[in-house]
């Protein structure tokens, strides 16, 4: 009977570790705290960069950009000449300085030093019509090519640079300049376009210029 008792005891306290094991291993997981803070704002983006000059957006309008990459660049334009020019083109690609272009016509001794005082922003408007040919172009075992001139018509806005005042406007046609090489696509050459007569857009801004 004794033994029978210990037996009984024993299970009994085998039962309890079992249970107690079987408690604590039965413990929930803390919940996970969740995040409050919202979240980071996208970054802004970046400014887009200013034009080069402050020239309008077509040769129709007379709203004058800015800012432009003009500013803090110029001057007033002082009693006497020469004043410096810049001269930038507008088309479908954008806004482009030809400078350095332009100033190979201005007459001899005229300093391009210093502020910009006079800007030019010239317009380009192809017509399509074929005024004239470029000849004399050679091919390997094959004819000499002649390539069509399309015109175009150029339009030219003269601003005095500090203010931004529309010293001048005017229409000038293109003119017939043969590049030394062309561009062909399957040996059909592709038609050349009338340049910016330099010579005479110079020629028609001497007197602001000048004064």
């Amino acid at each position: 009977m004794r033994r029978r008792l210990v037996l009984t005891l024993l299970a009994v306290v085998a039962a309890g570790v079992v249970a107690a094991v079987v408690v604590t291993s039965r413990e929930e997981p803390s919940p996970v705290a969740e995040s409050t803070a919202p979240p980071p704002p996208p970054p802004s983006p970046p400014a887009p960069e200013p034009p080069v000059a402050f020239c309008p957006e077509s040769a129709g309008s007379d709203r004058v950009r800015s800012p432009s990459g003009l500013d803090g660049k110029t001057e007033p334009r002082t009693p006497s000449g020469p004043h410096r020019l810049a001269y930038f083109v507008v088309d479908d690609k954008g806004m482009s300085d030809f400078t350095a272009t332009a100033g190979q016509h201005l007459p001899m001794g005229t300093s391009q030093e210093g502020a910009v005082q006079v800007v030019v922003c010239e317009y380009p408007k192809p017509t399509n019509e074929r005024v004239g040919t470029c000849d004399g172009y050679e091919r390997q075992g094959k004819p000499p090519l002649s390539v069509a001139v399309t015109g175009v018509q150029y339009t030219y806005k003269a601003y005095d640079a500090d203010s931004k005042r529309l010293l001048d406007t005017f229409v000038l046609p293109g003119t017939r300049v043969c590049p030394g090489s062309v561009t062909t696509f399957d040996d059909v050459p592709r038609a050349i376009e009338a340049r910016s007569d330099y010579a005479a857009v110079i020629d028609r801004l001497l007197p602001h210029l000048r004064m």
